[in-house]
C-alpha cells in the first residue's frame, strides 16, 4: 500500500498577493492580443508591450527580492553570453531589440523561480491558465473568421496564435496526463482546432503532438492510442479543400508530394513539386542558404536576415528560425542553442522527478513545450515571439523551479522537527 506523502506547510498556506512576475506576464499577454480584440490599429500600436512589460516587470523583481534564483542560469550563460557578444559588434538594423527579445524569456524564468510558492499561488496561476484559455479561443474565433463573419477566412493571419495554441496543449496536455480529466482533454482538442481553423499546417502538427509526446509519465497504451487517433484525423483534415487549397497550387495533392515539398523548401533546393505552395519560404531560403558557407562558423551577425527577408518578401524575418540562427551566429551559435536546449530540458524533467506530481506539471509542461518549438522554429520565428510563446513557457519551467525549493525546504523543516522531537528524553 503506498502512503500518501504529506503536503509540504509552506504550500497549505493561502497567498493573496499576485507577484509582481505573474501580473506583468498577464499583461503582456493580453497587451498581445489586443490587435485581435481591440478594431483599428490602437492594439498594433501598443502590441510591442506584449513583451516589453513582462521583461520589465521580472527585471525589477529580480533587483527587488532577496530569495535566491533557482532557475539554471548557468545552462543558459553560454547562449547569452554569445548574443550580447554578437550585439557589441552588430550592425543591421535592431538588431538590439532582437538580441534582447532573444534573452526576455530567460530574464522571466528567472523571476519567477524567486517567487514565494505556496497553494495561493498555485490556485491563482491555475484558474489565470484558465481564464486565458478562454481569451485566446475568442481571439481564434474573431481573426479566423469563426466569429467575426460566421465563416473561416481563407487565410486567417493567425500564425502567432497558434504558436501560444502550442504552448497552452502542452500545458493541458500535461495536466491531463497527471489528472485525467475529460475537461482539460477538451480543452487541449479545442487547442488542436486553432491551428486548423487558422490554416497553419506546422501548428496543426505542433500542437496535436503535445498530447502523445507530453513528458508527463503516462502509459505507453494511452500514447499509442493519442497517436492514431491524431493520424486519423490528421488524415482527413490534410483531405478537406481548405488544407488542399492552402498546400497545393492547383487544389489537389498526396501526403507524399506534400512531404516532398516540406523537404525542399527546408533544403533551399529547387521545389521537387512546382505544384506545391511554400508561401514564399523557399525564395528566402534559396538567398539565404548559399550565403551561409560565406561565414559558416561564425555567422553574418545579429540580425542580418532582416535586411534580406525585408529586399525579397517585404517581411522582417525570414519564416525559419534554425536558418535564422545559423546565418546571423553560424553553426557554432545554432549548436550552441540547440544543445542548451537540450540541457534545459534534461534539468527540468530530472527535477521534476523529486515533486509531487500536481506541482511536477509546470516543469513537465514547460520542458514539454521545447518540442512544438523545435518543430515551429522550420517554418517560423518562435524564438522571437516572447509575447506569444516564450515567457509564458519560462514562466512555467521557473514556477516549476520555485515550487521545488519550497518543497525541499519543508522537507527539511519535518526533519528537522522530527530530529528535536526524537532528541527529547
Amino acid at each position: 500500500m503506498t502512503v500518501p506523502r504529506p503536503v509540504p506547510a509552506a504550500l497549505t498556506r493561502t497567498s493573496t498577493r499576485y507577484p509582481l512576475p505573474l501580473i506583468a506576464l498577464a499583461v503582456g499577454m493580453l497587451i498581445s492580443y489586443l490587435p485581435e480584440l481591440v478594431p483599428g490599429s490602437i492594439g498594433s500600436s501598443l502590441s510591442f508591450l506584449g513583451w516589453a512589460v513582462p521583461l520589465l516587470g521580472s527585471s525589477l523583481f529580480l533587483f527587488r527580492s532577496t530569495r535566491p534564483i533557482r532557475f539554471p542560469l548557468a545552462i543558459w550563460a553560454p547562449w547569452a553570453s554569445y548574443v550580447i557578444a554578437y550585439l557589441f559588434v552588430a550592425e543591421a538594423n535592431h538588431a538590439l531589440q532582437r538580441s534582447v527579445m532573444l534573452l526576455t524569456p530567460v530574464v522571466v524564468g528567472a523571476a519567477f523561480s524567486k517567487v514565494r510558492f505556496d497553494k495561493g499561488l498555485v490556485d491563482t496561476c491555475r484558474a489565470w491558465l484558465g481564464r486565458f484559455f478562454w481569451i485566446f479561443l475568442v481571439a481564434a474565433g474573431l481573426m479566423t473568421g469563426l466569429l467575426a463573419a460566421g465563416k473561416l477566412y481563407s487565410a486567417a493571419g493567425f500564425a502567432s496564435g497558434s504558436i501560444t495554441a502550442s504552448l497552452l496543449a502542452a500545458w493541458f496536455a500535461a495536466c491531463y496526463a497527471t489528472e485525467g480529466r475529460v475537461r482539460t482533454l477538451i480543452c487541449w482538442a479545442a487547442l488542436a482546432a486553432v491551428p486548423v481553423l487558422a490554416n497553419t499546417r506546422t501548428g496543426m502538427a505542433a500542437v496535436a503532438l503535445t498530447l502523445p509526446l507530453t513528458f508527463v509519465p503516462w502509459p505507453g497504451k494511452k500514447r499509442v492510442a493519442a497517436l492514431a487517433m491524431i493520424a486519423i484525423s490528421g488524415f482527413f483534415v490534410f483531405q478537406s479543400a481548405r488544407i488542399q487549397s492552402k498546400m497545393f497550387f492547383s487544389g489537389h495533392g498526396s501526403i507524399q508530394e506534400a512531404a516532398q515539398g516540406v523537404a525542399s523548401m527546408l533544403a533551399g533546393d529547387e521545389a521537387a513539386n512546382d505544384d506545391f505552395a511554400t508561401s514564399g519560404r523557399i525564395v528566402i531560403n534559396q538567398v539565404l542558404v548559399p550565403r551561409i558557407e560565406e561565414a559558416y562558423w561564425f555567422g553574418h551577425g545579429a540580425n542580418t536576415t532582416e535586411a534580406i527577408s525585408l529586399a525579397i518578401a517585404d517581411l522582417p524575418h525570414p519564416h525559419n528560425d534554425w536558418l535564422r540562427l545559423r546565418y546571423e551566429y553560424g553553426t557554432v551559435g545554432m549548436l550552441a542553442f540547440f544543445f542548451t536546449l537540450i540541457a534545459q530540458m534534461i534539468h527540468g524533467l530530472r527535477l521534476a522527478r523529486r515533486l509531487r506530481i500536481d506541482l511536477a506539471v509546470f516543469l513537465y509542461a514547460g520542458a514539454g513545450a521545447f518540442l512544438p518549438m523545435a518543430l515551429f522554429m522550420f517554418s517560423d520565428n518562435v524564438i522571437l515571439y516572447a509575447a506569444w510563446f516564450g515567457n509564458l513557457q519560462f514562466a512555467m519551467l521557473g514556477l516549476g523551479y520555485a515550487a521545488l525549493t519550497s518543497e525541499l525546504n519543508s522537507r527539511s523543516t519535518r526533519r528537522g522537527a522530527n530530529l528535536e522531537s526524537t532528541a527529547r528524553p
